[in-house]
């Protein structure tokens, strides 16, 4: 008995706005901040304490007193190195200092060693400069308790430094995702093995492990069901016990051995979306097992591609604490070649990017025979985006994804959302 066609399906951006309603954030931890890169803040970071703390020369050169610059040469009084206390300028002297080294009380102004004159008695004839150059005062980047960075910020290495230099040992973030894979199908064998009559090595497996660890989530168990729905559940099970977000590959569609759509029920969960106007990619599931999240994804590899680009891509990242992550837009570019969306659904077609001698980015869309079409997809490095009736010629607009990339100088109000609390570094 045939199960029923799948024509409910939801628009792209409708589909991709519903989860961004339903996602939260984790609950958030703290972590060291050398382990806390790439992941988002949960509150906002206070310093505890002005930078430079105190005023710092930003020269190897002579720390003076302004008005001793009266073209005589002055005696050296002391040296300054970084490290060390500056101590008392006397008057009438210049204090020998470093880069980074703090001024000496009394002093204004450093005057660099290269407008500076040796004399043979051990004087320095300085050349005038106009007074507090060369001198980083402090207070000058931040002050004491400025926020250093706010709720919603991704750890940048710049922003790490920034907040180490701040006094943040650990930082308070929103855990990185974890994920679990569960390939269907019995007629899949391994890449190592020869495959019988009917039977295909599995790719999918090896892509979504790939695509995971290169998104920095660190590594996914690969679980193997067969196509039964009682083997199917208690892997799923397994699945769940270690994950935050469950990725299956394979019988997510209406056909008799397409078991995915059920087990959501079987696992108390709800089903979001089932169905999305989207080519390739069409039978993509989405479903919430208490407060972990089910994405079944079909089994042909462009679709999961896809899918896994539109939607688990996103989705993890919300998870993290970016909550704008569906509300990304593509990147424009111009097409350099010719493309036409015949069909009914939004269609996301494989293409590789070059910049021309104008800097100008061209999308080369890349012949394809399908959503099977591994072949030339592992070709591509993007996708565009055409919708329903829309037709690409050379030089026209062209909007595109990169592949397992989001935007985010492309997301709709990147501003993140204001923190009700602040992380103050004491």
């Amino acid at each position: 008995m045939h199960k029923a066609r799948l024509t409910n399906l939801r628009p792209l951006d409708e589909a991709r706005n519903l989860l961004a309603n339903e996602v939260s954030p984790r609950a958030h931890l703290l972590l060291p901040l050398e382990h806390a890169a790439g992941l988002a803040l949960s509150h906002d970071v206070r310093s505890d304490g002005p930078l430079p703390l105190e005023d710092v020369s930003a020269m190897d050169g002579f720390a003076i007193r302004s008005a001793d610059l009266n073209g005589s040469p002055l005696q050296i009084s002391c040296e300054i190195a970084a490290g060390s206390s500056g101590g008392m300028l006397k008057p009438g002297t210049a204090a020998r200092i470093f880069t980074g080294a703090v001024v000496p009380e009394g002093a204004d102004t450093v005057v660099p060693q290269e407008q500076a004159l040796m004399q043979e008695n051990g004087n320095v004839l300085l050349e005038k400069v106009p007074p507090s150059s060369h001198i980083r005062k402090s207070g000058e980047l931040f002050t004491h308790k400025s926020v250093l960075a706010r709720h919603g910020d991704r750890l940048t290495p710049a922003r790490i430094a920034l907040l180490a230099s701040g006094g943040a040992a650990s930082v308070p973030v929103y855990p990185r995702v974890t994920f679990a894979i569960v390939l269907t199908g019995s007629e899949l064998v391994s890449a190592g093995e020869s495959p019988e009559p009917g039977q295909i090595r599995d790719s999918n497996g090896p892509m979504l492990r790939a695509l995971v660890r290169e998104s920095g989530f660190g590594d996914a168990h690969i679980h193997r069901a067969a196509d039964d729905p009682h083997s199917l559940l208690m892997i799923l099970e397994q699945a769940f016990a270690s994950a935050d977000i469950v990725l299956t590959s394979g019988g997510v569609s209406v056909g008799d051995y397409d078991f995915v759509p059920e087990m959501i029920d079987g696992l108390d969960g709800e089903t979001l979306l089932h169905g999305v106007s989207m080519k390739p990619g069409k039978p993509l599931l989405v479903g919430r097992v208490k407060n972990k999240w089910l994405i079944g994804l079909p089994g042909n590899p462009l679709s999961v591609l896809a899918g896994w680009r539109m939607f688990a891509l996103p989705l993890a990242h919300s998870l993290q604490g970016f909550r704008r992550a569906f509300k990304e837009q593509p990147l424009a570019a111009r097409s350099n070649g010719s493309v036409q969306n015949k069909g009914s659904r939004t269609l996301l077609h494989p293409c590789t990017i070059e910049t021309d001698s104008d800097g100008v980015v061209l999308l080369n869309p890349v012949p394809w025979k399908g959503s099977h079409d591994l072949y030339m997809g592992s070709r591509a490095d993007a996708w565009m985006r055409i919708e329903q009736g829309e037709s690409l010629t050379p030089g026209t607009r062209a909007r595109y994804y990169v592949f397992n990339q989001l935007n985010p100088a492309r997301m709709a109000e990147t501003q993140p959302e204001e923190s009700d609390s602040i992380m103050n570094i004491v």
